[in-house]
């Protein structure tokens, strides 16, 4: 009987360390399972497909059927209603530690930069770490059969606030802590960088090139001084001495609570700073798109995807603006109603 026994333990210990060796050599067969890429989601008949905008929608107050934006929920429910990527902003805390919130600041203009995490929570119980919500997303982006891919993460950031950081020092500090959490999260090839600013995508670039970038452009960007003072009050606008990669861009200072590159003298200069940086897609403003129309609207469509480049436009709202962009050629389309963005999914 102890003979036996001896020769069973023996048995399956020689199983498990058999099983430990094939999987360190065949990661799909008892390791790691393979996972869907962004690269899937890009490559795939369904076009366009839809992206939830900001997890399941724009929504800043709790209602009983809605998550709030920006927090794990949000991304989890989008995920379980079907949607293949989802939006999220990320922004500093005190601590150094990367949230998903819209803002630098909150409501009543305190910076999140200037108290920490806890803190934070314990003013919005919801909010959530970017690291929370890239690992509850890296759960759907494994690959099950036949399925189609999921777990996709678009990590936008934004530059920050002339409130919150009078002196521009902040964004190093900001782009290496998401940078960390996508290499601690083990999600570079489930995430895509969005920004406005080259200078956001040029330092990931340089930190962490194997992550892909999207440049985005904003209907602010193409609007003179007099135009965005129009909509933002006389005033308004303040012209400051920044250009970092040397693009021609001018930047500026917009209602104290922008600071972006606002004003591309030529859209034909847009495609050259999407080269530059590297940029594996573009994110398009719809009110830009819109205001080209659909002739000039395809054709600009047309010349990013003739440079290897995927196309992604913001944010939609309503079903016919699905349907009255979707032939311009667009890629992808964030959206707000994820069950009508899935839905639309693939039609024009």
């Amino acid at each position: 009987m102890k003979k036996l026994l001896v020769f069973t333990l023996f048995s399956a210990l020689l199983l498990i360390t058999f099983q430990t060796s094939i999987a360190d050599v065949e990661p799909g067969l008892g390791g790691e399972s393979p996972r869907w890429t962004i690269e899937d989601v890009f490559g795939t008949e369904e076009l366009p497909f839809a992206i939830g905008h900001r997890g399941y929608g724009e929504n800043k107050i709790f209602t009983p059927d809605t998550p709030i934006e920006n927090t794990t929920e949000a991304v989890r429910l989008a995920f379980r209603k079907g949607i293949q990527m989802v939006e999220v902003d990320a922004v500093l805390t005190g601590d150094g530690i990367a949230v998903a919130l819209h803002d630098d600041f909150l409501e009543d203009f305190t910076c999140v930069n200037s108290i920490n995490f806890n803190d934070l929570k314990g003013r919005l119980k919801d909010v959530s770490t970017l690291r929370h919500i890239l690992q509850k997303a890296r759960t759907f982006s494994t690959v099950k059969g036949l399925d189609r891919p999921g777990g996709q993460v678009l990590v936008e950031i934004k530059t920050p606030s002339p409130l919150c950081d009078p002196d521009d020092e902040t964004i190093p500090a900001l782009v290496n802590a998401v940078i960390d959490d996508i290499e601690h999260t083990k999600m570079k090839e489930q995430v895509i960088i969005e920004s406005f600013s080259p200078e956001i995508l040029l330092i990931v670039l340089d930190e962490e090139p194997a992550i892909p970038r999207m440049l985005a452009i904003s209907v602010l960007q193409v609007a003179s001084v007099n135009e965005i003072e129009d909509a933002f009050g006389p005033g308004s606008v303040t012209l400051i001495d920044k250009d970092p990669g040397d693009f021609g861009l001018q930047w500026a200072e917009i209602a104290g609570v922008y600071r972006l590159p606002s004003y591309y003298p030529d859209v034909s200069l847009y495609l050259g700073v999407l080269l530059e940086t590297s940029s594996r897609a573009a994110s398009l403003d719809k009110d830009l798109l819109g205001l080209m129309g659909p002739g000039f609207g395809a054709f600009f469509v047309g010349t990013i995807h003739s440079l290897d480049l995927n196309v992604l436009l913001y944010t939609i709202e309503a079903e016919w603006e699905w349907h009255y962009f979707a032939p311009f050629g667009v890629d992808g389309m964030i959206i707000d109603n994820i069950p009508l963005g899935v839905s639309l999914e693939g039609s024009p």
